[in-house]
């Protein structure tokens, strides 16, 4: 390999990620500027690249009633009371129209005879998305954009003022990299997976339900950038079917059908009835859980109601997002699957269910001058799934539009030859250390210690510190890492980047003394929600390795508060 091949390019604004949100975003910016040149690197191709590269078969953020402020309502209950109002309400205004952004690629939706949308819920539509991303793509590359596919971004670019102006990327196909620059970068890389043990081993380990190949580049990035982060600690993890992984509200939500113990008893109706109110999501997963505690496990979705018609288009529905599941559905054609076994997921840091991810404003600019984030890398605002991840990809590029000088293009020479050295530093390394057996070390370290799935997501102060000091030790193994093609250099750098990720995700996770979102954040030592003192953001910034934590409040001006050590 030629590590010193570099290629030297330049544009207007340089997106960082293909999935649907950085696509969306260079659409908006070609059509509002059509001669804007816009760039998209991405790792893999965005034609099936992403959270939404199989497609998807419901649009979960869509007001078929009520207003933005409901919809605050509704965010702000299942989160708990900590989210930032002015983002989602800013997301709401906006939901409805992202959805007929999603019509205007050709994306069909079925309706009623009267032409109205088919909803789930008050906030939820059906649609047929299967090509959901090809047909993103076409739009994208017929527009003008310019997209660099299988171009992972490894570091951002600084001009002298330290303000982003551009990226390193490493073009796989021509073994080369290129150095960027551009008037602004806009971070749309989604969240990361694979920090933690993934819930099916061996060859199956990518069948995950958040993209495996996620691994939070942008994140990664930013931090060594010096952007704040905010709320790692709120973890994602979904209630999914059990080894096929496949989503389990296109059962409940779209069937109807009923969540209940190995016994047959509708738990989770029964925790309502209890409450007096709808469970919030991760009280899904928390009591599912604890069925299981209880010995009246495992948990399952009864389908058995549905009729020959309702099973065909469940069937459909699962084509248009999961199409795994239908094997598992159909391996007995003659007895269909009656009743799916569901677990929880892996957790994964994301900003589009959960809230971990850039500190931003309400244009999505992060904490430093030049650089955006959109999508699963902007924190703060859960529940925005994919027409909110496009409505922040349209602010975003709203705002970049709106400035007259978005500052100096040139990047500084000592940066760009850092970000070389520290780029090309795998392929340099005389050593055997592969970055699976860095992985496989990580994953049993987070899974262990961090809350993971075998743990039922629960962990405390003495277990967390063992984890930072066991991350802080495999960080500096890591660097031992040896790579001898392109692919091995792609796969060290993700694994670098989730040690990273690791690492402030335990930071985050020691500060907030509580169990705010059960099974997201438990804290067997702090078993209680504590409002008096952590109704706040968790939020961090690194400087010079070194990870350091506060709070802010959840309202304007989002005052940074005392932190006193874990």
């Amino acid at each position: 390999m030629n590590p010193l091949n570099v290629q030297r390019l330049s544009t207007d604004l340089l997106i960082i990620g293909g999935g649907t949100a950085g696509c969306m975003a260079a659409l908006f910016a070609k059509r509002a500027a059509p001669s804007l040149s816009v760039t998209i690197a991405e790792k893999a191709h965005i034609r099936r690249s992403g959270c939404l590269a199989m497609g998807l078969n419901a649009v979960n953020a869509h007001l078929v009633s009520g207003t933005p402020e409901d919809y605050l309502g509704y965010v702000r209950h299942d989160n708990y009371d900590v989210v930032r109002d002015d983002l989602v309400l800013s997301i709401g205004s906006r939901l409805n129209s992202m959805t007929a952004e999603i019509e205007r690629l050709g994306v069909p939706f079925p309706r009623t005879p009267k032409g109205e949308f088919l909803s789930r819920s008050p906030r939820s539509i059906l649609m047929h998305g299967e090509q959901l991303k090809p047909l993103l793509a076409d739009a994208v590359v017929s527009s003008g954009v310019t997209a660099l596919n299988r171009s992972p971004a490894v570091r951002l670019l600084h001009n002298a003022h330290g303000e982003v102006c551009g990226a390193l990327l490493y073009q796989m196909r021509a073994n080369a990299y290129s150095v960027i620059t551009a008037r602004a970068v806009m971070i749309c890389t989604g969240g990361a997976t694979g920090i933690y043990r993934p819930s099916n081993p061996g060859l199956a380990r990518t069948k995950t339900w958040y993209c495996p190949y996620n691994a939070g580049a942008g994140l990664a990035m930013g931090l060594r950038s010096g952007a704040e982060m905010t709320s790692f600690e709120m973890r994602f993890v979904a209630l999914r079917t059990k080894d096929v992984i496949a989503p389990t509200g296109t059962l409940m939500l779209g069937t109807g059908m009923r969540q209940c113990n190995a016994r047959g008893a509708d738990y989770t109706r029964q925790k309502e009835d209890m409450l007096g109110r709808k469970l919030t999501t991760c009280e899904r997963l928390l009591f599912t859980i604890q069925e299981h505690k209880q010995g009246s496990g495992p948990c399952y979705v009864d389908i058995s109601g549905l009729d020959r018609g309702g099973y065909d288009l469940l069937i459909e529905s699962y084509l248009n997002m999961a199409p795994s599941i239908v094997l598992h559905l159909l391996k007995d054609i003659a007895r269909p699957l009656r009743r799916v076994e569901i677990c929880g997921s892996e957790p994964c840091i994301n900003g589009g269910h959960g809230m971990a991810g850039f500190w931003i404003d309400k244009d999505r600019r992060t904490t430093v001058s030049g650089l955006y984030a959109a999508g699963d890398a902007a924190g703060g605002a859960p529940k925005k799934y994919i027409t909110g991840c496009f409505a922040e990809a349209q602010m975003a590029v709203e705002h970049f539009l709106s400035c007259e000088d978005a500052g100096a293009r040139t990047a500084a020479a000592a940066d760009i030859e850092s970000a070389l050295q520290e780029a090309s530093l795998p392929l340099q390394v005389d050593s055997s250390l592969a970055c699976t057996d860095v992985e496989e070390r990580l994953q049993k370290i987070m899974e262990e210690y961090a809350g993971g799935s075998t743990q039922n997501y629960e962990t405390s102060r003495d277990k967390l510190l063992l984890a930072r000091s066991y991350l802080e030790e495999l960080e500096q193994r890591s660097r031992a890492m040896s790579a001898a093609t392109p692919h091995d250099l792609m796969r060290t750098h993700d694994t670098s980047d989730r040690i990273l990720l690791a690492r402030v995700l335990v930071e985050h996770l020691l500060a907030r003394r509580e169990t705010r979102w059960p099974c997201y954040q438990t804290r067997l030592d702090y078993p209680l929600r504590n409002d008096l003192e952590f109704k706040a953001f968790i939020n961090s910034r690194m400087q010079g390795g070194r990870i350091t934590v506060c709070k802010r409040g959840t309202a304007p001006p989002y005052t940074n508060e005392p932190l006193e050590d874990a």
